[in-house]
């Protein structure tokens, strides 16, 4: 699944064939695993890099915890990006509207979405740590400031405007330290708000997946409409020549009766004429 630094490449195989059920097991199988894998690199590797990000001391530190951060953060969005991938693979290949592929599909993308929640939850907490320490700091460079002033300082720097982040008093060295590491911080903070924006984008995707209809069934029901569209305009057509057909009836009618007033008048005035000349 995994082909390093964080690249995923996409299992192949023909959608346009159908499937056997078993085939898309198996995948709904992959796919299961690999949300045991991001689970276990989020439990593991990302903890460990937020909690190295969280207790380094110096900017060194900070700089290298953060690359380490952003490495396993983008591990992570992509495999969430490959397995929802590979569910719409699934989805579309024909065949995977058998009753067990189904349930199977449903099961998945409830693993998939339970844990883009838990991701997201836990970058929600280390948002908010963060956020403290960036804080913390800008205290620190301004021992001074008012919490209004902290206030408005420190939410400046997590909108990314560095040039607000303002070193006074005399422990200059300190100040300093302290306003690099609230950047890095406020860094990884709006890194992490862009991730938390597209996962709940994919969350979206993965649960609308489970709706959509096999493509063997939407054929069906495509052409069943069409059928029916036929049959509508076919019974319309028919319509029209059932009027058309009594409409030229009751003129043969109308001819009909027209044509013997003609003669009996012709007759009448045959006879008329014969016995005027007797």
């Amino acid at each position: 699944m995994e082909q390093g630094n964080g690249n995923y490449e996409m299992g192949s195989y023909d959608q346009q064939q159908p499937a056997d059920a078993t085939t898309l097991l198996n995948k709904c199988r992959e796919i299961n695993d690999g949300v045991a894998d991001l689970r276990a690199k989020r439990e593991g590797q990302l903890v460990a890099a937020q909690n190295a990000m969280l207790d380094s001391s110096n900017v060194k530190e900070d700089q290298v915890s953060r690359q380490t951060l952003d490495y396993i953060e983008d591990e992570l969005n992509n495999g969430f990006r490959y397995l929802r991938d590979l569910l719409k693979k699934i989805k579309q290949t024909p065949g995977s509207g058998d009753s067990r592929v189904q349930t199977q599909i449903d099961n998945t993308s409830r693993n998939i979405r339970r844990e883009i929640e838990q991701y997201q939850k836990a970058q929600s907490d280390f948002r908010k740590r963060l956020t403290e320490q960036v804080r913390r700091r800008y205290e620190i460079a301004n021992p001074e400031a008012s919490p209004e002033d902290v206030d408005q300082g420190v939410q400046n720097v997590l909108l990314g405007q560095e040039q607000m982040f303002q070193v006074s008093g005399s422990r200059t060295g300190q100040a300093n330290d302290a306003r690099k590491a609230a950047l890095e911080r406020s860094a990884a903070i709006r890194k992490i708000e862009q991730d938390m924006s597209e996962l709940g984008r994919l969350y979206q995707e993965v649960a609308e997946l489970v709706h959509q209809q096999d493509p063997a069934v939407e054929q069906i029901n495509q052409g069943a409409e069409d059928v029916a569209g036929n049959v509508a305009q076919a019974n319309t057509q028919i319509s029209h020549a059932i009027d058309s057909a009594r409409r030229a009836r009751k003129w043969k009618w109308y001819a009909l009766l027209i044509i013997i007033l003609i003669i009996a008048i012709v007759v009448g005035v045959a006879v008329g004429v014969t016995q005027a000349n007797k």
